[in-house]
């Protein structure tokens, strides 16, 4: 009570929210022990005198009617109403203490007095004990002078008795002696047969409980033991024979029980004979035509008997065999999948010897079967394929191969004949038939089939210049003309066939075409600019956009810029087309009300050039607009090439005003001693964490950490990715003030080399 009293005068004093917690605490406490009073063994000492239980029942009035008034502690002289309330009650508590301390004392005097009581009671018993003892004793002591006295008359007629039968002592410690070896004798046995009883129950038990058939014959070929598994297993009746049989009438009545066929079980004799023969150990299985399997270890022993153990390993065999099936063949259709058709491939070109005719591998793609599982649905899909499978199977020679490789491919290896010609009329006709319509559970479905046809051979040619002639001379090789030849195919118009050429070297053409394609984007009018908004969490507003490069194709379509910009720093065009960029997002965003900014990503390559910095500040200051409506997007590969040129670089942007934010930070090296030796002003956290933020917990403390590092270091923080605003506003704290949304938002792109300005809707391409 004084504690709350206490707490309320302090919060009289400082009103506040932890002081008006405490006063809450201290008064639930008092409650509690409140409650305490109306209960156990204190309630009858309250209730003996009628002024401490109206102490008592004023106190809990007291707290009823001070919890309201907690609540309305802050106004106006409601704490000295309360610390006059509880006041009042000091002296009635006061008093209740002292009573219950004088009572407390009082009790305890009375059980002081009761255990001096017990005390000497007990000294009474012991005392009692003692001189029980002392009178037992002087009892024992008269009891043993008559034994003496009996002793010594005993003592004397033994003399007397001695002399007269010393003869028959001598006789009967004689038979003493042979008593006690017969003794010894009976209980070595007894205990011997304890110990056989042991083992034999543990022998049975072991015997009886085996997974395996067992039997044991004596040299003369007779049946020692067999457990009950082994009836079991050859179903074998009660009236076998048991101990004692031949090895004869056994076999005759295994093969009676009919568990096995007679051609298992006299293979199985045989081949126990021809190990007796050899006195020699041995493990074998037999599989007779039903599919049954027995295993037969077979041990013989020194004595020229012999153990021998069955186990019935029909299901055992089946699984193997299932197993070894499904580890080498394809589930759906029952083909070879990749992995035992490349073992065949390999043993194949292993036996093929030279000058012989050649190897064909064809490689089968089927075209447009992505649209029958998109509209029939994959069931339909599947029987397809088993449709598929079973016409190839039709087209091929006994000892071609056929293969699924995964998915709508299909491989087909060609046995040792006249190519090319056998190998392209199989293309033909397999082009034919697969693309012959197909009726499937009610439905007619059409699909096409490239082929891409490998030679595996020289053709009497060198084997050094086999490739030279198109012709492969290894698995790898054979499999990567192969799929180039399907490529070529796909090219072609599917629905056809093409052989491997030398000069079919299709990612390099496509390469050059691309590297040709972009030297001509630029004058042809084919790179835009997008603009994707930024969108800060904080302010609740849009606050910029980063301009994105885009190449819209002609035959290409839409190009992505992880193919393109790539190709692009290797042939050195980025840096014109990032200067170009950089003209093009500094010109648009002057036309955009402040203070919106803009964003351009600057490669690495672009820092090489030793005037930059100089570039950069030159269009800005050419396209009118302000340095800090410009943020500059490094990434970290840029500043691994960094030789303390870049530094300056970084500063010399900063000093002009133009903003500098680390790009993808978290995805490549992430060195923090970049956020430490670079003055950025942004970090850029890698969409990579920010899409499956609201699913994983760590990608989650991943991006609050980057958040919360980078406000610590007074850097702001883009998260990269668009997310559902819930999922937004995760990370929509004072370390992370902006984030960027990909949809949802209009996306603003230019047309490139003076296109006018329109808007877009629409997802960012993945």
């Amino acid at each position: 009570m004084a504690r709350l009293q206490s707490a309320i005068a302090s919060y009289r004093l400082k009103p506040d929210e932890e002081g008006l917690e405490t006063v809450q605490l201290w008064l639930d406490i008092v409650a509690n022990r409140s409650q305490l009073l109306g209960g156990g063994e204190v309630w009858p000492f309250i209730r003996a005198v009628p002024e401490r239980e109206a102490t008592v029942a004023q106190l809990r009035r007291a707290i009823a009617t001070a919890q309201p008034m907690i609540e309305r502690l802050g106004e106006p002289a409601v704490a000295d109403r309360l610390l006059t309330l509880l006041g009042d009650l000091n002296p009635r508590l006061t008093r209740l203490a002292s009573a219950s301390y004088s009572s407390g004392n009082d009790l305890i005097t009375a059980d002081i007095e009761h255990l001096a009581q017990l005390h000497w009671i007990f000294s009474g018993v012991l005392i009692t004990l003692l001189l029980c003892c002392a009178v037992l004793i002087a009892t024992l002591m008269v009891h043993n002078r008559l034994v003496r006295n009996a002793n010594r008359e005993v003592n004397a007629l033994v003399q007397d008795l001695t002399r007269t039968g010393r003869q028959l002592a001598t006789a009967k410690e004689q038979a003493q002696d042979a008593m006690g070896e017969v003794q010894q004798q009976y209980r070595a046995l007894r205990l011997r047969d304890a110990e056989l009883n042991v083992q034999n129950a543990r022998f049975d038990a072991a015997l009886n409980n085996m997974s395996q058939a067992l039997c044991m014959f004596s040299a003369e070929r007779r049946l020692i033991v067999c457990n009950t598994r082994f009836i079991e297993l050859f179903g074998l009746d009660e009236d076998f024979g048991g101990p004692g049989a031949t090895m004869d009438s056994l076999f005759a009545a295994m093969v009676a029980g009919g568990r096995f066929e007679a051609s298992v079980l006299a293979a199985v004799r045989l081949a126990q004979e021809a190990l007796l023969a050899d006195a020699r150990p041995g493990t074998f299985f037999r599989e007779g035509a039903d599919g049954r399997a027995l295993a037969v270890s077979h041990q013989p022993m020194a004595d020229g008997g012999w153990v021998a153990t069955y186990e019935d390993i029909t299901d055992r065999r089946r699984v193997e065999a299932r197993i070894t099936f499904m580890a080498h063949h394809d589930v759906l259709t029952g083909l070879p999948n990749r992995l035992l058709f490349r073992e065949r491939m390999d043993e194949a070109l292993a036996v093929r010897r030279s000058g012989e005719d050649s190897l064909a591998l064809l490689f089968l793609d089927l075209d447009h079967f992505k649209n029958v599982n998109d509209t029939l649905g994959h069931p339909v899909g599947d029987a397809l394929l088993r449709e598929v499978a079973r016409r190839l199977r039709a087209c091929v020679r006994e000892g071609d191969l056929v293969a699924r490789l995964g998915g709508d491919e299909f491989a087909i290896l060609q046995g040792p004949t006249r190519q090319p010609e056998d190998a392209a009329a199989l293309a033909q006709r397999l082009v034919e038939v697969v693309c012959a319509p197909y009726e499937l559970s009610g439905y007619r479905a059409l699909v096409g089939v490239s082929i891409g046809i490998a030679l595996a051979g020289t053709r009497g040619q060198d084997p050094a210049t086999a490739t030279d002639q198109g012709f492969a001379s290894s698995v790898d090789q054979l499999l990567k003309n192969a799929d180039m030849a399907l490529y070529r195919a796909k090219a072609a118009g599917r629905r056809t066939w093409r052989f491997f050429e030398h000069s079919m070297e299709a990612e390099l053409q496509e390469r050059l075409a691309m590297e040709a394609d972009l030297r001509e984007a630029l004058p042809l009018n084919q790179l835009e600019v997008w603009y994707q908004p930024i969108f800060g969490l904080a302010a609740n507003r849009l606050s910029g956009f980063e301009a994105l490069l885009r190449w819209r194709h002609p035959t290409r379509g839409m190009v992505s810029p992880g193919i393109f910009i790539e190709i692009m720093e290797e042939i050195g065009l980025i840096e014109v087309v990032g200067r170009w960029v950089l003209e093009q997002a500094t010109r648009e965003a002057n036309t955009w009300p402040a203070p919106l900014k803009v964003a351009v990503n600057l490669s690495p390559l672009q820092f090489r050039a030793p005037d930059v910095a100089a570039t950069v500040l030159q269009v800005v200051q050419a396209s009118g607009l302000a340095p800090q409506r410009l943020e500059l997007e490094i990434t970290e590969s840029a500043l691994l090439q960094a030789d303390g040129g870049v530094a300056e670089i970084l500063a010399a942007f900063r000093n002009t005003g133009i903003r500098t934010s680390l790009d993808d930070f978290g995805t490549r090296y992430s060195s923090l001693s970049y956020l430490r030796s670079f003055p950025f002003d942004k970090i850029k956290i890698d969409q990579s964490f920010v899409r499956e933020m609201a699913t994983r917990h760590d990608c989650l403390a991943i991006v609050n950490s980057v958040a919360h590092l980078a406000n610590q270091l007074g850097m702001a923080t883009t998260a990269e990715g668009w997310r559902p605003r819930r999922s937004c506003m995760r990370c929509a704290r004072p370390a992370a003030p902006r984030r960027r949304a990909t949809t949802s938002a209009s996306r603003r792109r230019r047309r490139s080399c003076g296109g006018g300005s329109r808007s877009r809707a629409g997802r960012r391409p993945s």
